[in-house]
């Protein structure tokens, strides 16, 4: 729980911008270091530019899901877990046939030939070894699979 978000107390702390302070405390308490971020070439080659293969447009548009939040969308729903489709439909970014499931069959196998042929393996692999990483895979996995076909919980709204 020390790492879910803080409760919001004022309407402006939705979809507030996590921040470069907030972002590095974040990522220290995951165990992540300035040494497996990559840099620019190393991201723009694991997203692609026209024409992308498959892999690559996977990556892109779960990436730009992940971070649809304020700043950098018209309709801020990264905080929500949702995105809104090609055809203008809100979905979870989880739901069936969402590019990030579709990142799950990557990251199990073809992310590791995508870091070699992108020049990050190294820092694939220290990301693997030195994070919960390996143990946060398949307890997201056994997540996903078990809300089939999506993994929308309903929640309770207090005084509702």
């Amino acid at each position: 729980m020390r790492l879910a978000p803080r409760r919001a107390r004022r309407p402006e702390q939705i979809n507030e911008p996590l921040g470069p302070a907030r972002a590095a405390q974040l990522a220290h308490a995951l165990g992540m270091d300035e040494s497996m971020i990559l840099n620019e070439q190393q991201y723009r080659c694991l997203i692609g530019t026209p024409p992308k293969t498959e892999d690559q447009q996977t990556f892109y548009r779960c990436i730009q899901q992940l971070t649809n939040s304020k700043g950098n969308a018209a309709i801020p729903l990264s905080s929500y877990g949702l995105y809104v489709n090609e055809q203008g439909d809100v979905r979870s970014v989880c739901a069936p046939n969402a590019p990030c499931l579709d990142v799950n069959a990557l990251l199990v196998g073809p992310f590791e030939k995508i870091a070699i042929q992108c020049g990050f393996l190294q820092k694939f692999l220290r990301l693997l070894n030195q994070t919960p990483l390996l143990r946060l895979i398949p307890s997201g996995f056994a997540c996903q699979d078990s809300h089939k076909p999506t993994c929308i919980i309903e929640t309770n709204c207090i005084g509702k």
